[in-house]
């Protein structure tokens, strides 16, 4: 375990904003006073909200928020920077430009190639002056009317980071962001991207941590907008070790016929609540939100997906997968909103979850808001454990039990897997669950399967 121990952060903890603090930490940071006054502003609606409570709010019913401390201090990148954290996907695969986020601050940064196509990859905070134009209409503007953990990181963001695909511009190689907390306290990153029209390109976000052993929040808030005709592929994993709270909301408009394929792998963190959110503005668009998750001892991960067709011929195909073993908890609260004026929406959503052990639990809930006639709407949801009779028939045929069980597994995911075509993101993932494969205990697996096996052979004989 690694304890966190830098000049990098000050007194003032989430719970603790002030304005005072807000304004210096513009002021040092040379920020333009249009941006100062934004995170004011920002702060004045967060004085007047209060944290998510269980009871009473329904968006938070099955994350207890008291999983997030907010009461350890902000980092800010002040001060000496803990040693790097490794990015296992990032440094294994070629990028077109790579920024690295390490504890409050912009620590990495370079887009030799791409910055010859006009791409831009920058630190927000000199974005704001030098692309001020793209920051100032587009920073905020998906994040109106979210609840305190949202506004906080509108007032507070530490380290943030600024994409822009110019329009035509299709890069043959992903742009690498790494997250990375080194250290325990409260992490506030920011990230705004633009694809503009006609453009293509792939984003990787590597979420990373050193094994904290203190309660650790990451607070993240990213701003995505997809260009007419564009087309965007988003992947984001979240590979935290200890005792990290991810929150995150992932705010995306999608203009006509632009195309977001949105890629989330949690398998790590102590509590990961992750909220992408979609508005599909422009007719003939595609959103394509995909998950996968491996839960294992102690872990609760909450997907919230949220899907809102506003023009009409726009289309979203939701699809999550997920394992559980340990007594961890994961749970799914899918949402598509279909606008009375959206006609000719196409719509589906799919959640299914394998339980490995006892004592895990999962909860689904897909859910369809449709205020049009003329569309095309789908939703399901499956739970349940390994399929008993596919590990006989493996085994019947010589294959080991845990072969057998890491052919099933695998098998599940492929439907997900199968979809991403992205090597580097396949092998990362695959290589995670293959891990957590080789911890589950065959023996209680192969105990359930016998035991419903006698149950079933008894109602049969009955």
């Amino acid at each position: 375990m690694t304890s966190a121990t830098s000049g990098a952060r000050v007194g003032t903890t989430l719970e603790a904003l002030t304005e005072e603090f807000l304004a210096g930490r513009a002021d040092a940071a040379g920020e333009p006073g249009w941006l100062r006054d934004r995170r004011l502003e920002a702060f004045k609606t967060w004085v007047d909200q209060r944290w998510p409570q269980l009871r009473g709010e329904e968006l938070w019913r099955d994350t207890p928020f008291t999983r997030f401390a907010v009461d350890v201090p902000i980092v800010t990148g002040d001060g000496e920077l803990a040693a790097p954290v490794p990015s296992p996907l990032l440094d294994d695969v070629d990028l077109a430009g790579r920024v690295e986020l390490r504890d409050g601050r912009v620590t990495v940064m370079g887009c030799s190639d791409a910055e010859a196509l006009g791409v831009v990859i920058t630190d927000l905070a000199t974005a704001a002056t030098t692309h001020e134009d793209l920051v100032g209409q587009h920073l905020g503007s998906l994040t109106a009317d979210h609840d305190r953990t949202v506004t906080t990181n509108d007032a507070a963001w530490t380290a943030g980071v600024f994409v822009y695909i110019p329009p035509e511009v299709e890069l043959a190689e992903p742009i690498g962001i790494s997250i990375q907390a080194a250290q325990s306290g409260a992490h506030l990153p920011r990230l705004l991207v633009i694809a503009d029209r006609h453009s293509r390109a792939e984003l990787y976000v590597e979420h990373v941590s050193a094994d904290l052993d203190t309660p650790t929040t990451v607070d993240e808030v990213a701003e995505v907008v997809v260009g007419d005709g564009a087309h965007l592929d988003l992947v984001t994993i979240q590979d935290w070790q200890g005792r990290v709270g991810h929150l995150v909301v992932h705010a995306a408009a999608l203009h006509r016929d632009a195309q977001l394929r949105h890629l989330t792998v949690t398998i790590g963190g102590d509590t990961v609540r992750l909220r992408p959110e979609v508005h599909l503005v422009g007719a003939g668009s595609r959103i394509e939100p995909l998950g996968i998750y491996f839960s294992d001892e102690g872990q609760h991960f909450e997907h919230h997906p949220f899907i809102a067709h506003v023009a009409g011929h726009a289309s979203s195909e939701v699809l999550y997968k997920g394992a559980l073993q340990g007594r961890s908890r994961t749970v799914f609260r899918g949402h598509i909103f279909v606008h009375r004026d959206a006609i000719g929406s196409a719509s589906n959503e799919v959640n299914k979850s394998l339980i490995l052990s006892e004592g895990a639990k999962a909860d689904s809930t897909p859910f369809l808001e449709i205020e049009c006639a003329e569309v095309t709407a789908g939703h399901g949801s499956a739970t349940g454990q390994i399929d008993e009779e596919q590990l006989f028939y493996l085994e019947s045929r010589g294959i080991s039990a845990a072969d057998a069980l890491r052919l099933v597994v695998f098998g599940f995911f492929a439907e997900v897997l199968d979809r991403i075509a992205l090597p580097a993101v396949q092998a990362r993932t695959l290589q995670h669950i293959e891990a957590e494969v080789d911890r589950a205990d065959l023996t209680a697996i192969a105990r359930r399967g016998r035991g419903r096996g006698v149950a079933a052979n008894e109602r049969g004989a009955a």
